[in-house]
């Protein structure tokens, strides 16, 4: 169709200029891409074919970045845009020329004549809106929108797929990372448990995702005592498996040297968390030293969870210590607990994933469930317990997923 003002050569010459425009604009910003250059570059590059090249000098490009952000303007005032994208803009799936709207047309696009919305398997990525009296009367105004449509698809594209591609790397590197603290942690819990005609353990490990920060430990010591703790370091991956192997290490170290004095041991076992983590993660744990001679468990309890201890005619919580470790430089009135253990002790140790667990009926296991399930069978091995336990928590799994890691053991202290 003839364009008012040209003749047929004019026309034929405006129309490959325009292709060549169209070529050079395609091949500068798929460069660009196959570079791996910078989105902000990308949005460069349609802003100067838009408002330099094309003679557009009214649009506004609105792209989906987690939020949506104006990217790309040209002759609007931003802080006279009051466009809502989720309410003005989102039901708009194809190019609409906004006259053709008549009476339905919203007032907030009353300055805008076009919307070429970019949608990409079903996502939005992109909306421009653009104002077309302010391209020349005389230019092929079609050939001109599809130059635009074809460039803001590409580069709208090539964003999100930079973006997919990185959340991609990023998930690899913390499979890697989770798979690697798995290891240490696996290498860090004992593979074997004591089990003789004086005492068992058992113990059950449910991470809520491939590694937590929940940890046990089970130690000889001479002189006829052992000890066993259970710990609850907070956050996840590599930075909670390389804190709990330092815990460790110090744990051991200090318990070797110190077991005779619990307060000694647990403010020495704060400094060194603090000094590892400079206040930004925290330790709860309990530890207990038992005498198989004396039949006395001294224990401290760094804000974690009671342990409790069940026997035939009586049950009771681990409560006595301190606050949790790592947080504090000196720790404020640290007590240790004292119990005599009689014939047929269990000590159930725990972490809060256990207690917090929910069922069909939006019922939550509790403390006070653990306790009566401890003591309607007292004379349960520890590894009937775990097993049992873990046939409670299969149960209540199938109703709600785990929303933090369940780590359990079981000591059982038998007669002489």
């Amino acid at each position: 169709m003839p364009i008012a003002g040209l003749n047929v050569m004019d026309m034929l010459r405006y129309q490959l200029k325009l292709k060549q425009l169209e070529i050079d604009a395609l091949l500068e910003v798929t460069t660009a891409i196959n570079l791996n250059e910078p989105a902000s570059r990308l949005f460069e590059l349609f802003d100067t074919l838009l408002s330099e090249q094309l003679g557009v000098d009214h649009y506004l490009l609105f792209f989906n970045q987690n939020t949506w952000q104006v990217k790309a303007s040209q002759g609007y005032d931003l802080h006279h845009i009051f466009i809502n994208v989720e309410r003005d803009l989102l039901h708009f799936k194809q190019l609409v020329i906004l006259s053709d709207l008549g009476n339905s047309r919203p007032d907030i696009l009353k300055d805008f004549d076009l919307i070429i919305p970019v949608f990409h398997k079903q996502k939005p990525l992109a909306f421009l809106l653009m104002s077309t009296p302010m391209l020349k009367s005389y230019e092929p105004l079609e050939e001109k929108i599809k130059l635009v449509q074809t460039v803001v698809n590409i580069i709208s594209v090539a964003i999100e797929n930079k973006k997919l591609f990185k959340k991609e790397k990023e998930q690899e590197a913390l499979k890697r990372e989770l798979e690697v603290a798995a290891q240490v942690q696996t290498m860090l819990i004992p593979d074997k448990l004591p089990k003789n005609n004086e005492f068992e353990m058992a113990a059950i490990y449910l991470p809520h995702i491939n590694v937590g920060g929940d940890y046990y430990d089970f130690m000889e010591l001479g002189n006829d005592e052992f000890s066993f703790c259970i710990a609850d370091i907070s956050g996840k991956g590599i930075a909670a498996a390389l804190l709990m192997a330092n815990f460790q290490a110090q744990l051991r170290e200090l318990v070797k040297r110190n077991h005779t004095s619990i307060d000694i041991l647990i403010q020495k076992l704060n400094a060194g968390v603090l000094l590892s983590t400079r206040g930004e993660k925290f330790i709860t744990m309990f530890l207990g030293i038992y005498n198989r001679k004396t039949r006395i468990l001294r224990y401290v309890n760094a804000g974690h969870n009671p342990p409790v201890l069940v026997t035939k005619n009586n049950s009771q919580l681990l409560e006595t210590g301190c606050t949790i470790l790592g947080m504090f430089e000196n720790l404020p009135n640290i007590q240790s607990g004292e119990v005599k253990v009689e014939d047929d002790t269990t000590i159930l140790c725990y972490t809060d994933g256990l207690t917090d667990l929910v069922n069909e009926n939006n019922q939550v296991f509790s403390l006070k469930g653990l306790t009566a399930f401890l003591k309607h069978d007292y004379n349960r091995s520890a590894e009937k317990i775990t097993h049992e336990l873990i046939e409670i928590i299969t149960n209540y799994k199938e109703a709600n997923d785990l929303v933090d890691d369940i780590t359990i053991l079981a000591v059982k202290i038998f007669g002489k």
